[in-house]
Formats: structure tokens, C-alpha cells, sequence
């Protein structure tokens, strides 16, 4: 028999573990695809806090509109290092190994493509393959030509849509773009004072171009701004970016 205090106490009992249940059990949102991109490359890579931040960026403040997905954007990025660098460092092996990726982005180092091309081949095969592995896609991040050489963008070019071509892998033309724009619009210099390294700007208009080229997204419409860049700048970099690659 439960007498009254001890009904009481029960009773206390009971309601506090509904109360306790009510509480921990979360409401998740379960219908987003998690969508995740590993950059791989090196300091074309990481200056400017990298294109994988300022592409995250980009994606963050589309979240309000796009609720199907989750973006996750990373780097592995060292610097002077060439792809068969990061093939023979088990960091970046690794990198690609212990994550679900849905795509990694290999950026060459710079002169590889003009100076070595057979070795830009064999890297980008043998990164592609233990991507693949792991049931990734494969992307060729193309860089640009140093501010001195221009035309080296047609050799930088034609290396990249080679090993593209052979590997099956997207090329993202950022190189030719980043040439384009230039020419036209003199006054937005996409150089750091090394005339080689992205400035901010060129940072920015590579990262345009990755938003446009991985998910198919407009980037004039996109509202993120990078601190340290105007507004007129970025608004034609936006421009810039879509006109090129939507042709």
C-alpha cells in the first residue's frame, strides 16, 4: 500500500521524469545534405585566410535561402608544396582518407604546370585515385599567370584541361578567368606586391568562381562582402566571374 506521502513523492517522481524527458529530446532537422569540399593545395591557396574561407563565407550567408544543404569547406595547404608533396605527406592523405568528402580540389603548385607537366600528370593521377577511393569527385583548381608573364596563362591552361582530360576530373578555369578580369578591369589589381600571390581581391574572385563552378550558384546574387574590400570592387568581381563562366 503507497500512502499519501509516499504517493506524493511518487507522484513528484513521475512528472519530473516526463519533465526530464521533454527537455533532452531535441528537435532536430534531419532533411539537409551535408555537402563537404577539401581543398588541397598550397599558399594560392591559403592567402587571405584561404578560398575555403571566403567561399564558406559565401555559402553561410546564402543558409537563410538554402536550407537543403550543409556546407563544409576545408583546406590541407602548405606552402611551395607541389601535388606529389602532398601524395608522399600522410597529412594530407590522411585528410582525404578520414572524411566523408564529397569533393577535393587539387591546386598545383604554380610553374609545375609549365616547368613539369608529366610530374603535375602523375601527382593528380595518383591523388585522384585515392580519391576515388573514397568515393569523392576530383577538381583541378587552375591558377594564374605571375603579373609579369601573362601568356603564361595559355600554358598553364592547356596543362590543366590536359590532366583534366585524362583523369576526368572538372577543371575550374579560375586561371583564365582571374586573366580576363584583369585585362578589363586594370584598376582592381588581383596581385599581392610579390606580383604573383593572390591580393584579397583575387582571393575573392577565385573563390566567385568555385562558388559558381561547384554548386551553380550566381554570385552576383550573393550578399557577402570580405572585410578589406569595397563594395564597387567586389560587385564587379561578382560580375566579372559570372559573365566569364556562364558562356
Amino acid at each position: 500500500m503507497i500512502f499519501p506521502k509516499q504517493f506524493f513523492l511518487f507522484l513528484v517522481l513521475l512528472f519530473g521524469i516526463w519533465g526530464c524527458e521533454e527537455e533532452i529530446i531535441p528537435n532536430l532537422d534531419t532533411s539537409k545534405t551535408d555537402i563537404n569540399v577539401l581543398f588541397v593545395g598550397n599558399s594560392y591557396t591559403f592567402y587571405n585566410s584561404g578560398v575555403d574561407f571566403h567561399l564558406q563565407k559565401m555559402l553561410d550567408a546564402d543558409a537563410k535561402n538554402d536550407t537543403s544543404f550543409n556546407y563544409s569547406i576545408q583546406k590541407v595547404a602548405f606552402s611551395s608544396y607541389t601535388l606529389q608533396a602532398h601524395y608522399q605527406d600522410t597529412i594530407t592523405t590522411n585528410k582525404i582518407k578520414n572524411k566523408k568528402w564529397n569533393i577535393v580540389v587539387l591546386q598545383e603548385q604554380s610553374t609545375r604546370p609549365i616547368n613539369n607537366p608529366a610530374l603535375f600528370l602523375e601527382y593528380a593521377t595518383k591523388l585522384d585515385l585515392e580519391i576515388k577511393k573514397t568515393n569523392a569527385k576530383t577538381v583541378l583548381f587552375m591558377t594564374w599567370a605571375p603579373k609579369e608573364t601573362p601568356n603564361d596563362i595559355n600554358t598553364i591552361s592547356a596543362s590543366y584541361l590536359s590532366v583534366g582530360s585524362q583523369i576526368k576530373a572538372q577543371v575550374v578555369p579560375t586561371g583564365s578567368v582571374w586573366d580576363a578580369f584583369q585585362k578589363a578591369n586594370p584598376q582592381i589589381n588581383l596581385y599581392f606586391t610579390d606580383n604573383k600571390h593572390p591580393s584579397l581581391a583575387g582571393t575573392y574572385l577565385v573563390s566567385c568562381a568555385f562558388y559558381y563552378s561547384l554548386f551553380g550558384k550566381n554570385p552576383t546574387s550573393n550578399l557577402y562582402l570580405p572585410v578589406g574590400l569595397t563594395l564597387q570592387d567586389a560587385s564587379a568581381i561578382r560580375k566579372g566571374v559570372y559573365d566569364y563562366l556562364r558562356e
